[in-house]
C-alpha cells in the first residue's frame, strides 16, 4: 500500500497556468508549436490569430513538450482531473478521485516513478524482440541448409536407383517405379514440411519486425508507453524461439544382388526414417493435445487420421463424413445417402466405407470429386470393418469367421478363416492381421488364417482385465495395436508379438466409453467416444 506521503502527493491537484493570461482556470490546451499552455478562452484566440491559426493545438494530456516531463492524461472517469498516480494492484493510471473512491487500500506510486519502471521494461522488451528475430532468422537459415542437403540426398539416391535399374530386365520395371514413387512421396512430404516451416518462421519474423517497428515509433516519454509495454508483455511470450524445426531423416538406398527370383531385392530397398520416434507407453506421460465434441454429440464410429492434424470422422446415425482438425474445426463435410460405419483411407485419393445398418456393399468415396460408387459386393456376407494391408489388398470382416479379401478393383481374390466371430480388423505391416470380437484380440497369418497368439486381457503389470467391450482398433508404424475398451474407459496398447498389453490412459485423462481410435502420421492417438467427444493424445 502506498505511504501517506505518497497518497498526499498523489492527491495534490496538478494545475497549469495559461501562458497568455496567467489564468489557472480552464487550462486544458497546449500549443506544440509555441510550447505554451492555453486556457479555453486564449485557445480560441490563438487558433484565430494570423500567425498562429495553423499551430498544432492539442489537449494538455497529449502535449508534446520539448525537454519537459511527460504530462499525465486527463481521467476518462473524472474530467478535469489528471491521472498522476499509478495503481500497482490494478496496473492502471488513476486520478485523485479514483484513488479516494476505488483504490484507497491499494498500492500506489506517483506517475513519474512508474514511468521510469516502464521505460526499463520497454528497453528489455526491445532487446527481447531483437533477440527473437535473430533466433528465427538463424533457424530459417539452418532449415534452408537442411532442405538443400535433403534434396541433394534425394538426387543422389535417385541416380543410384536408375543406375541399378539399367542392370535389370524389363520384369522389374514396375518395382523400380514403386521405389521411385516412394522417393517422390518423401520428397513431396519434405517439401510440404519445408514450406510449412519456412512460412512459419518468416511469418514470425514479419510479425516481430512489425512489432519492433511499432515499438520504435513509440514515444517513450509519453503515456502511450504504458499501452505499448503492456501489449509487448502479452505478445512476446507467444513467440517461442526454443521451438526447433523437425529435420527430416535422410533416406538411404541399399543396393541388392541381382537375383531373378527376388525381384524386389534386385532393385534395392529404400530406407528412410519414420516421422516420429518410437516412444515407450507410460500413462503418466501421456499428454492430451486437444479435446473437442462434435456438434451432433453422437457416438464416434470411426476415426481415420489424414496427417498430424486432420482426421475423417463417421458419426452414429448421421449421413455425413466430417474432416476435422485437432482444434475441432470442421474443414470439410461430405453428405452421403447412407450412414457410414467404418472407413479406411486409400492413399490420398479415396475412402472406402462400410455402412450402418450393415449391408453386403463396400462403398468408395472419391476425394477428388466427392462422388460415391459401389466398390464391392461381398454377398452373401455383410461388410462390418475394413482394413488395407501393405500390398493394398482390402480386408473386410463379416462378423463371422470369414474375412473377405479384395483387390483394388473390388474383386474378391480370396477368403481367410480367422477362427472367431470377428467384429473389428486391422492389417499389420508384418503381413499379419489383428481381429477381435468384443472380448479378445487374435493375431492371425494372412494366407492361412492360423492364429499366432491371442490377447485376452493380460496386462504387463501382472493384472488381468475382467469384462471387456473391445471396439474399433488401430495400429502405429511399429505395429503396436491400440485397442479401445468401452466398458473400462481404457485404451490398451498391445506391442508386436506380445500377449501383454499396457494401459494408455490413467483416470485423470477423463476418457469415457471410447468407441474408436486412430493413429496419425506423428504417432498421436485420436480417441473417439460414445458422447461425440474426441481426445487427441501424445504418447
Amino acid at each position: 500500500m502506498a505511504s501517506n506521503r505518497s497518497v498526499r502527493r498523489a492527491q495534490e491537484p496538478v494545475t497549469y497556468t495559461c501562458a497568455l493570461c496567467d489564468s489557472e482556470d480552464g487550462v486544458r490546451w497546449y500549443c506544440n508549436d509555441c510550447q505554451e499552455n492555453l486556457c479555453d478562452r486564449c485557445k480560441e484566440t490563438h487558433t484565430r490569430g494570423r500567425k498562429t491559426k495553423n499551430d498544432d493545438v492539442v489537449s494538455i494530456g497529449k502535449a508534446n513538450r520539448q525537454g519537459d516531463k511527460p504530462v499525465p492524461e486527463v481521467c476518462k472517469l473524472h474530467p478535469g482531473k489528471l491521472c498522476d498516480m499509478f495503481c500497482s494492484d490494478c496496473n492502471e493510471l488513476i486520478c485523485s478521485i479514483c484513488l479516494s473512491k476505488n483504490h484507497k487500500q491499494h498500492n500506489w506510486k506517483p506517475f513519474e516513478d512508474e514511468l521510469s519502471v516502464k521505460k526499463e521494461h520497454f528497453k528489455e522488451h526491445m532487446t527481447t524482440l531483437a533477440d527473437k528475430i535473430a533466433n528465427f532468422k538463424t533457424e530459417t537459415s539452418k532449415r534452408h541448409c537442411v532442405n538443400k542437403t535433403f534434396k541433394d540426398n534425394i538426387d543422389t539416391t535417385r541416380r543410384e536407383v536408375n543406375s541399378q535399374r539399367t542392370k535389370l530386365k524389363a520384369e522389374v520395371d514396375y518395382i523400380a517405379e514403386a521405389v521411385l514413387a516412394e522417393l517422390a512421396s518423401l520428397e513431396k512430404e519434405e517439401s510440404l514440411l519445408y514450406k510449412k516451416d519456412i512460412q512459419r518462421s518468416e511469418k514470425n519474423v514479419e510479425e516481430l519486425t512489425r512489432l519492433l517497428e511499432q515499438a520504435e515509433m513509440t514515444d517513450t516519454s509519453s503515456v502511450s508507453i504504458f499501452e505499448t509495454e503492456m501489449s509487448l508483455r502479452k505478445t512476446l511470450p507467444l513467440y517461442d524461439v526454443k521451438m526447433k524445426h523437425v529435420s527430416p531423416k535422410q533416406p538411404s538406398f541399399v543396393l541388392g544382388n541381382i537375383n531373378r527370383i527376388l525381384l524386389t531385392k534386385m532393385l534395392g530397398e529404400l530406407h528412410h526414417g519414420d516421422q516420429y520416434e518410437k516412444t515407450d507407453i507410460d500413462s503418466k506421460h501421456v499428454q492430451r493435445l486437444s479435446k473437442f465434441t462434435v456438434s451432433q454429440q453422437n457416438q464416434i464410429l470411426d476415426i481415420s487420421p489424414v496427417d498430424d492434424s486432420h482426421a475423417w470422422l463417421s458419426i452414429h446415425e448421421y449421413q455425413v463424413l466430417v474432416l476435422v482438425n485437432s482444434e475441432a474445426v470442421a474443414k470439410e463435410t461430405v453428405k452421403l445417402d447412407f450412414c457410414p460405419h467404418k472407413t479406411n483411407i486409400v492413399g490420398t485419393k479415396a475412402i472406402l466405407m462400410t455402412i450402418d445398418p450393415f449391408s453386403t456393399f463396400v462403398y468408395k468415396l472419391s476425394l477428388h470429386n466427392k462422388q460415391v460408387t459401389t466398390f464391392a459386393d461381398i454377398r452373401p456376407h455383410k461388410a462390418y470393418d475394413i482394413s488395407i494391408n501393405e500390398r493394398d489388398e482390402v480386408f473386410v470382416n463379416t462378423n463371422t469367421a470369414v474375412i473377405v479379401v479384395l483387390n483394388q478393383t473390388g474383386t474378391i481374390v480370396r477368403k481367410v478363416t480367422c477362427g472367431m466371430k470377428a467384429w473389428c480388423i486391422t492389417c499389420l505391416s508384418s503381413g499379419d492381421i489383428a481381429v477381435s470380437d468384443y472380448d479378445n484380440v487374435s493375431i492371425i497369418t494372412d494366407r492361412s488364417g492360423t492364429t499366432k497368439y491371442k490377447w485376452s486381457g493380460e496386462l504387463n503389470n501382472g493384472q488381468q482385465v475382467g469384462s471387456r467391450d473391445i471396439r474399433n482398433m488401430s495400429r502405429d508404424k511399429y505395429d503396436r495395436l491400440f485397442v479401445p475398451d468401452y466398458t473400462n474407459n481404457q485404451v490398451y496398447v498391445l506391442p508386436r508379438d506380445s500377449t501383454q498389453a499396457t494401459c494408455l490412459l490413467d483416470q485423470k485423462r477423463g476418457v469415457t466409453k471410447p468407441t474408436s481410435v486412430g493413429v496419425d502420421t506423428c504417432g498421436n492417438v485420436w480417441i473417439g467416444c460414445e458422447d461425440g467427444t474426441v481426445h487427441v493424445m501424445r504418447l
